[in-house]
């Protein structure tokens, strides 16, 4: 269960489930070493960019990176199209929620804020055909963090 791991270490579960050394993850990712290092150390906050490179090159689950739950790799017949536009709405809806805050979310908090939204968001978009609103990322944001 990687639930009870940090995000950062998931990053390092995936290297270590493809036999990879941090230099060739770094190139096929196309991220200098220092910055996957950082990134698995958990010294910076994985990017966007990083969650969708993950995604492309190994089909690694965004939702099991940012939150560990499900399985690590989407199957291919099963792996659902990540929308970039729509995980880029729900990252910027949790940092306008997170200003508004007097104390910062921990990156595991963030980390499933994120998950959470964007998994309800893609669920909403294939069963109703619609997306969630700024206005609906909010409230639910107000109930859950």
């Amino acid at each position: 269960m990687t639930e009870s791991f940090p995000y950062h270490e998931r990053v390092g579960l995936v290297r270590a489930h493809f036999s990879l050394s941090q230099t060739a993850i770094a190139e096929r990712l196309g991220l200098s070493l220092r910055a996957y290092q950082n990134y698995e150390r958990g010294e910076r906050e994985i990017p966007v960019a990083l969650v969708h490179a993950l995604y492309a090159e190994f089909k690694i689950d965004p939702v099991w990176l940012l939150t560990g739950k499900g399985p690590m790799i989407l199957e291919v017949e099963h792996a659902p199209h990540l929308d970039q536009a729509l995980l880029d709405q729900v990252v910027e809806a949790v940092e306008r929620f997170e200003t508004g805050l007097k104390k910062a979310l921990s990156v595991e908090h963030k980390s499933r804020l994120i998950g959470l939204l964007y998994e309800k968001s893609q669920l909403l978009s294939d069963v109703a055909g619609e997306t969630l609103s700024k206005a609906k990322m909010r409230t639910l944001l107000k109930l859950v963090a």
